[in-house]
């Protein structure tokens, strides 16, 4: 899509991801002239995909259309590095793997009138309410009222408004093997030298398998080949190679100022400890939407975003990470081990209870350190 210099908007959101695309489609103001500019050709994510129930229902709320779910997962087997292993169960489906190319066509085909949608144009810098954007052969200027950052963890945005910037995350990657997987479960490994709290994933999906792991350095493909026959023993390529950076500090001090607003990833929004990044994308793209039409759009942001309790839940997480990362050893893997085991017959039931109300993490932390 093609830009004169002179354009303008109310409303510029950088990236159409799950945050971005989210505040889309809850602001409720057609006269709000607004446009979003995603880098990439097609609507897209580097995300897993794996949504919890009440993700999914926070989904259903804001998109008009029907949340297309390939597969419902309520069977996980952890693998603990040179300890052992424990195969859990829910009694209702603990994750759903979403699909995201049809979530992603339906979304660009059902956005709302009053937002354009700019595929192949990249944000550049912005400098007195005037954002510079690239298309494949030009730069071109764009004038607005509210700025929105919802471009990843990495955010050109923050880095060029100044405003904080993701203090620490991993190279997240996630491959697609060809060959079929036996066992209908997803499989997660807790192994600490290769990532601390987010470990090694397996899940079928599409025919095949989706295999990934989160880095705090950068992985090789053998590297990571070795990696996979040694927990899933597959000896074939890896393939379809996807992945991002995943914010792991908590959220950033600071994730506003008079004309910019930072979302989902951007501003440190995911889970430093249990993930689900898309949830509270989402929960701050729904905080944003009802702050933008506000005289203090970013100062009423945060305070909508703290009454949902995601800022509070997630710094929670990022001490208890700290501290794990600290103090992680072979010892410590046998202890949740033995605590897995222990609560083997409702963990998964727990998890889904953490997702709907924060405070639930620490009473099933205070048990494991307790």
């Amino acid at each position: 899509m093609e830009y004169q210099p002179t354009d303008s908007t109310d409303l510029l959101i950088v990236g159409a991801s799950f945050s971005g695309l989210t505040l889309a489609y809850s602001v409720h103001n057609p006269g709000l002239r607004s446009l979003i500019v995603e880098k990439k050709r097609r609507l897209w994510s580097p995300s897993t995909g794996l949504i919890t129930p009440p993700t999914l229902k926070l989904l259903e709320q804001v998109f008009p259309f029907d949340i297309p779910i390939r597969k419902a997962f309520t069977s996980m087997k952890v693998i603990f590095r040179d300890v052992g292993e424990v195969l859990l169960s829910s009694r209702e489906p603990f994750l759903f793997l979403l699909d995201k190319d049809s979530f992603f066509s339906a979304a660009e085909e059902h956005l709302p009138s009053s937002f354009t949608l700019a595929l192949g144009c990249s944000f550049v810098k912005t400098e007195n309410k005037t954002a510079k954007v690239q298309t494949h052969y030009r730069e071109t200027s764009i004038r607005y009222n509210l700025l929105v950052g919802a471009d990843g963890a990495l955010s050109k945005v923050a880095k060029s408004t100044g405003l904080p910037l993701v203090k620490e995350w991993l190279y997240g990657y996630e491959w697609k093997i060809s060959q079929p997987v036996p066992d209908d479960f997803i499989t997660f490994v807790v192994d600490p030298t290769v990532s601390r709290a987010y470990g090694i994933w397996m899940f079928p999906a599409n025919g095949g398998v989706r295999i990934g792991l989160a880095s705090k350095k950068p992985v090789r493909r053998i590297d990571a080949q070795s990696i996979m026959k040694q927990y899933f023993s597959f000896d074939g390529p890896l393939l379809d190679y996807k992945g991002g950076a995943i914010p792991i500090s908590g959220p950033v001090k600071t994730p506003f100022k008079e004309d910019v607003i930072l979302l989902g990833d951007a501003a440190g929004l995911c889970g430093p400890f249990l993930g689900d990044g898309i949830q509270t994308a989402v929960k701050s793209g729904i905080a944003a939407a009802k702050a933008v039409e506000q005289a203090n759009a970013g100062s009423s942001y945060v305070e909508l975003l703290e009454k949902t309790k995601v800022t509070k839940h997630l710094k929670q997480q990022a001490l208890l990470r700290s501290i794990w990362d600290k103090f992680v050893s072979k010892n410590t893997l046998k202890r949740l081990y033995k605590f897995t085991l222990r609560n083997q017959d409702h963990l998964l039931d727990d998890l889904i209870t953490i997702k709907e109300d924060p405070s639930n993490f620490l009473r099933i932390a205070r048990k494991f350190f307790g």
